[in-house]
């Protein structure tokens, strides 16, 4: 953060304002209390006042010293001095306008410099306090900017060269396919597993963009989604037989990165499946404010010890990504997913959207 000249060639004297205002504190406090001495003689409550005026004056000496070894910027420095000026003179201003009324309605105000002076101090204390707070805030809020461009300057980067990489083996294999030669059978496998490298890499950015805050969850229609996703997996796995209820013109709020969710699911629900003849299924709730999408599959089931931390392991682990993924984008969509027992056997995966508003449903009035 940009600082004025001055206050950088002065900032290593910023921590003394601190320590002058205490000390000014801690002898207006000694006046006080010597003419209060004077005119009550020594006695507990003369006594009790200086002691309350003096900690408060150490504990602005202490705010200076700490704020003189702290690890804040140039700038946070002055923040904190700022506001603890602005704390003292504040509620100084507060405490004298009090008496100033008080005088002006005739009546007698008595100990009015005792309240002053401990108004000023506790305001100073406070406002430093808070300013220590808001400093470290901003600093917070810079670094995680920071960090931010750089995470989307490295993703930018690596999308980039791995997505040029993967068009020139894209190139070269359509080539090698176009020769009148015998067909390759190592083609196949280099153009299948290149497409799928490029896909992922657009769906990155999808999601790159969305966690970056650039995309926030607005109405879409998802019906075309989830049969389009059980179309790419069936293609892939033609032993496995899917039952599908889902309606058309079925809106949530969400982004295009919500194809990533049944992606995923439907995936799980085919590999992790056991036996020879598998059958998803996939059917459609709606309930007045949400749209809950299940996806059941009859495998061997997820054991319970397995359900209880099945949302817990974080996205950037090796285990269970692609449910983290799914638990990652329903949190942002401001949904919810949960997973169950199928009957008889295996397992059932619901996920939860909010709908949206319903003159914004288009044709998705139930």
């Amino acid at each position: 953060m940009d600082v004025p000249a001055w206050e950088r060639r002065v900032a290593d004297s910023a921590p003394s304002l601190i320590v002058v205002l205490g000390v000014s504190v801690a002898a207006v406090s000694l006046a006080y209390f010597a003419r209060e001495v004077e005119l009550l003689g020594v006695g507990a409550l003369p006594v009790l006042s200086f002691a309350l005026c003096l900690a408060l004056a150490l504990a602005l000496v202490g705010l200076g010293h700490w704020l003189a070894d702290s690890a804040l910027s140039v700038a946070g420095t002055w923040t904190v001095v700022r506001w603890s000026l602005g704390g003292m003179i504040g509620f100084g201003l507060l405490s004298a306008l009090t008496v100033g009324i008080r005088l002006a309605e005739g009546r007698a105000v008595d100990g009015a410099a005792l309240g002053l002076i401990v108004m000023a101090a506790g305001g100073g204390i406070g406002g430093g306090v808070a300013g220590v707070y808001y400093a470290r805030a901003n600093r917070a809020v810079r670094e995680a900017s920071h960090r931010r461009d750089a995470l989307v300057f490295l993703n930018s980067h690596l999308r980039h060269n791995v997505l040029n990489a993967t068009q020139v083996i894209q190139g070269y294999a359509t080539l090698l396919g176009e020769r009148g030669d015998e067909p390759d059978e190592y083609l196949d496998p280099i153009e299948h597993r290149s497409d799928a490298i490029a896909s992922l890499i657009d769906d990155m950015k999808e999601l790159s963009d969305l966690f970056a805050g650039e995309r926030a969850p607005a109405p879409m229609e998802v019906s075309t989604v989830v049969l389009r996703e059980i179309d790419a997996i069936r293609s892939a796995h033609d032993e496995v037989t899917f039952e599908v209820d889902v309606p058309s013109e079925l809106y949530v709020m969400a982004t295009s990165a919500v194809s990533a969710v049944f992606a995923n699911l439907l995936q799980n629900a085919v590999e992790h499946h056991d036996g020879t003849d598998p059958v998803v299924s996939v059917w459609v709730e709606r309930t007045p404010r949400t749209v809950l999408v299940h996806v059941a599959d009859d495998g061997p089931g997820i054991r319970d010890d397995v359900k209880e931390h099945l949302f817990d392991s974080p996205i950037e682990s090796g285990e269970g990504r692609g449910i983290a993924l799914v638990k990652t984008l329903m949190n942002h969509y401001g949904g919810d997913v949960s997973v169950s027992d199928n009957d008889p056997g295996g397992t059932v995966v619901v996920v939860e959207f909010r709908r949206p508003p319903p003159d914004e449903r288009g044709a998705d009035r139930q």
